[in-house]
């Protein structure tokens, strides 16, 4: 027997075996869905969706091998049609707009009702966007905040040069470091450090970090990204030297 054409094709991500099962028992008793799989891990989502085409995909954020992220990455890096929905417990809203940033169409508590998961499924699949209250806060909260941090720049007179210092002096890189990240020297770097620590009324990087995070004009980051930072420095740094030899070549 055919499958309906019409129906929407949706696939489950889910590492938790008893979350996924009752998900996917939700998903493929509704008439106008057509469940086609189930995964544990973005991995062998991604391995099963070259056989098996979908429209939408419910994504797990935190998964062991390939995470929601990686996975979400993945489907964009391939310019793929597949319309993501994220499903996670964490509501909170840097990650929630981080995500929506990065392609997701929509974000579910795991603990939201069953009709708002088809709701969310159903819009997305149809009109290409859905929205609920908390992808509102997630979107409402990051312009106050970009808000706050253009008011802080205004009023200490912080350039855009001066703000990667400071967050980079915040992540705790050394001045060669960040001499090197912007392209300038290390008496250069220090010198903004001072002009900035005077502007902020300040002596140790430690109420530096503190009134920075108060001014809104910076917010703290994960070692994994901060960790990609460095990574990102580094390899801006090689590839440098690599022209420089190439032109006295």
């Amino acid at each position: 027997m055919e499958k309906d054409s019409s129906k929407i094709k949706i696939a489950l991500v889910e590492d938790h075996e008893v979350v996924r099962n009752a998900l996917a028992k939700m998903l493929a008793e509704v008439p106008n869905f057509d469940f086609v799989f189930e995964a544990e891990h973005g991995q062998d989502f991604l391995d099963q969706l070259k056989t098996k085409p979908i429209d939408v995909v419910l994504l797990d954020l935190e998964m062991p091998i390939l995470d929601g992220i990686e996975t979400l990455k993945a489907l964009k890096k391939q310019a793929s049609t597949v319309k993501v929905i994220m499903l996670s417990m964490h509501n909170d809203l840097d990650i929630i707009f981080e995500l929506l940033s990065m392609g997701a169409g929509a974000y579910l508590l795991k603990n939201c009702s069953t009709k708002e998961t088809i709701e969310a499924i159903t819009m997305l699949h149809t009109d290409g966007k859905y929205s609920n209250f908390i992808m509102n806060e997630a979107v409402i909260n990051t312009l106050a905040s970009e808000r706050k941090t253009q008011n802080g720049m205004k009023h200490l007179e912080l350039s855009a040069r001066d703000m990667k210092v400071l967050s980079l002096i915040c992540d705790g890189f050394t001045s060669n470091f960040i001499a090197d990240a912007i392209s300038t020297s290390k008496k250069n770097v220090d010198f903004i450090r001072s002009q900035i620590m005077k502007k902020m009324n300040v002596k140790t990087a430690n109420e530096l970090m503190r009134m920075s995070i108060l001014h809104g004009l910076y917010t703290p980051r994960s070692n994994k990204e901060i960790e990609l930072e460095k990574e990102n420095v580094l390899l801006a740094r090689r590839i440098k030297r690599t022209e420089g030899l190439k032109s006295k070549l």
